[in-house]
């Protein structure tokens, strides 16, 4: 009887610690009755762990945010991006969690060289027409529409390299571009433009011009035109000065794009695929560490910084190519293609927002374990569910190898309770897929850690 009740409370003390989740490994018990004697087996069971960015980034991402909190899941911002098509009276919207366009309002009249857009961090995006036009627009984010404001100073109408730059906090920066040495500031309380400092002498902006505002107090540029001058405009002197040059020429394509902390990213333009980063605090360039564009670069090339340590781009160049550029990786990925092809007058503006998508998913990798017919014995999750929110699982397992993304094997869902001890499948690859949920789209879910015990 002794022996019997030592290993009840074996059998008893492991299945709390497995069903608990205390530590990296369970223990799972078997009594083996002989003709002679009990016989005791006993195996430990091994444990699979994803908790980290790393861990989350390998698997398959659907509208969920694995950046924003590093260690956690959530569900993405809804945030969006808005793009001219150039050459036309095409604006379109793209939805970043979703990688999808979509037709908004057209612009009042057909924009070209030198349409350029700011977005001013709360409603608003402002733009440039350009080809030759002293036409300003201002565009609604709520209600998808489009008013004129105050056209451009007498004498100034917009050219190749005309470009824009919110200070984030009342005013709009711009080159007049098409060859000139102008740069204004429009108010946008008084609707009223006024001209500052000329760049400096010999120093005619082109095609290929660019803006970008580093959150202080200094405005970066690119004068393009076939030329590698790049300066810093001091918004509180009104004053420029000349920076570091570029490191190969820029033209037509050519872009900048402020990273939030200390860096500003370029396209060359000038139909190559140069892609480049400036250090505002070291006055230097990185022009070979960085991977280069997908293809070569040219008309209507645009960057935009969209947080999350990811830029997105227009290739230009005439066609409808749109990617994504991942900082923390270095390398570009291809994103859905925009509308049409892009031509001159190519711009583009991220617009952050506070609310998330409903829904998201959060495909692990698949689990090798190396044994066919291995058995799945728990999983378990760390979570934190604000009211109206909530986190399932569905599972998968089999001994014939499949991809993070496959249809096949069907996919069995588990609940939303953790631990899950029942239910679970046997195969040597194994999967699971977390689905997020918020009916209050200010809130998210988060998953904080999974662990899988499998012998």
């Amino acid at each position: 009887m002794l022996g019997r009740w030592w290993l009840t409370t074996v059998v008893s003390l492991g299945l709390v610690l497995l069903i608990g989740g205390i530590g990296l490994a369970a223990g799972s018990f078997a009594d083996s009755e002989t003709s002679l004697a009990n016989a005791f087996q006993a195996w430990t069971s091994t444990a699979w762990v994803q908790t980290t960015r790393t861990d989350f980034e390998a698997g398959v991402l659907n509208q969920a945010d694995i950046r924003s909190s590093p260690g956690d899941v959530r569900l993405a911002r809804d945030n969006r991006i808005f793009a001219f098509q150039g050459g036309s009276v095409n604006f379109w919207g793209y939805g970043v969690p979703a990688n999808s366009w979509a037709s908004m309002t057209a612009a009042q009249n057909p924009v070209g060289a030198g349409g350029a857009l700011a977005y001013d961090g709360a409603r608003y995006i402002y733009a440039f027409r350009g080809g030759g036009n002293r036409t300003f627009w201002r565009y609604d984010t709520i209600n998808n529409a489009w008013v004129a404001l105050a056209n451009t100073p007498a004498g100034g109408p917009v050219g190749a390299g005309g470009a824009l730059a919110y200070d984030g906090a009342r005013y709009v920066y711009a080159f007049r571009g098409g060859g000139n040495r102008t740069f204004w500031r429009y108010d946008t309380i008084n609707n009223a433009w006024v001209a500052l400092a000329n760049t400096p002498a010999g120093g005619p902006v082109g095609a290929g011009g660019a803006l970008a505002y580093d959150g202080t107090r200094y405005v970066y540029a690119f004068r393009g035109g076939g030329n590698r001058t790049f300066w810093r405009y001091d918004i509180t002197n009104n004053s420029w000065a000349t920076r570091t040059a570029a490191p190969s020429t820029v033209a037509a394509g050519g872009s900048l794009a402020y990273d939030g902390s200390r860096y500003i990213y370029a396209f060359r333009g000038n139909n190559q695929t140069g892609f480049w980063r400036y250090d505002t605090t070291l006055n230097s360039w990185d022009s070979t560490s960085l991977q280069a564009a997908p293809a070569n670069v040219d008309a209507g090339g645009a960057l935009a910084y969209a947080g999350s340590g990811y830029i997105y781009a227009l290739r230009g160049n005439g066609t409808s190519a749109f990617w994504r550029y991942d900082i923390i990786g270095n390398y570009w990925t291809s994103m859905a293609n925009a509308l049409g092809n892009v031509a001159d007058g190519g711009a583009l503006t991220f617009v952050a927002v506070n609310t998330y998508v409903g829904l998201a998913t959060m495909a692990s990798q698949v689990r090798d374990t190396g044994i066919s017919g291995d058995r799945w014995d728990a999983l378990i999750w760390d979570e934190t569910l604000p009211a109206n929110t909530d986190i399932t699982f569905e599972v998968r397992a089999s001994d014939t190898l499949f991809a993070p993304g496959d249809a096949l094997p069907a996919w069995t869902p588990v609940g939303g309770t953790s631990p899950i001890t029942s239910g679970l499948p046997f195969g040597r690859y194994m999967q699971w897929r977390a689905t997020l949920t918020t009916s209050d789209t200010a809130v998210t879910p988060l998953l904080h850690e999974v662990r899988v015990y499998h012998y």
